[in-house]
């Protein structure tokens, strides 16, 4: 990556919302810059289902706010951003799943440590197995995200602050992940914090992913709501509706006015 790379020229706003137009070598010179300079940054992404939670809660919100990098996880999202004149290419749509091989190989290389927060037991420990067994230089390991909320955290913070890991996952899914975070991001030393869903789900094949192709025409969302439409029909009919509804118009005026560069 080269060094003039600068995160705030590839920093818009999509109707007020912050959206960060980055590559996937972007990324990881953002995570690479934030373990070699131990400085914390905060990683968070958009999708429709993200953008609607943000346009739902306020605490969601908030948090998303706090970020030091959003960056685009949906080809609709880049759609929405075209159709209001940003300059989105369809290589700014960088899904940490997809992106997975290559952060754990750059972690590997570079002797980084990485700790996962979620799935199930059996997920986590066949996750941690498969990207082991990728990378055997990798350090790895983590906990399932099945924890009293309340009772537990505390005790989970601590376990990550003693084994003092360079980058930390947190796959707790939407929007308890975020609001995990918002209450405890202060307290983890960890240098790069990333949110990651159901990321080693899909890893383990213990959850649906469509076929590459799909995610590259922005057929993604419907291809899992043809595999799963009593669980998705809501996010993936009803919530896009919503946005419309919400956005349309923003979308519509911003393109008129030719604005979108964040400040």
């Amino acid at each position: 990556m080269e060094e003039s790379f600068d995160l705030h020229k590839q920093r818009f706003l999509l109707c007020g919302i912050r959206v960060d137009a980055l590559r996937r070598h972007d990324l990881l010179h953002i995570v690479r810059n934030s373990i070699e300079q131990r400085q914390k940054c905060l990683v968070l992404s958009h999708n429709l289902h993200s953008l609607y939670i943000y346009e739902t809660l306020p605490d969601f919100k908030s948090f998303y706010q706090r970020a030091d990098c959003v960056y685009i996880d949906g080809m609709p999202v880049v759609w929405m951003g075209k159709a209001a004149g940003l300059p989105f290419k369809s290589e700014h749509r960088i899904t940490l799943l997809d992106s997975m091989e290559a952060v754990m190989s750059e972690a590997a290389a570079n002797g980084w440590s990485v700790f996962y927060l979620g799935g199930t037991e059996e997920i986590l420990r066949a996750g941690l197995e498969k990207l082991t067994t990728q990378f055997p230089d990798l350090q790895i390991t983590g906990r399932n995200g099945y924890f009293d909320i309340e009772r537990d955290s505390a005790a989970v913070v601590d376990q990550i602050n003693i084994l003092q890991p360079d980058m930390l996952f947190v796959g707790l899914g939407m929007p308890l992940q975020e609001r995990w975070l918002a209450t405890y991001y202060a307290q983890l030393q960890v240098p790069a914090v990333l949110t990651c869903g159901a990321t080693l789900s899909y890893i383990t094949e213990h959850s649906y992913r469509p076929p590459p192709w799909a995610s590259k025409l922005g057929l993604y969302g419907l291809m899992r709501l043809l595999h799963e439409p009593k669980r998705l029909w809501r996010r993936y009919l009803m919530e896009p509706l919503y946005l419309l509804r919400r956005l349309g118009g923003g979308i519509v005026k911003q393109r008129l006015r030719g604005s979108g560069a964040a400040d």
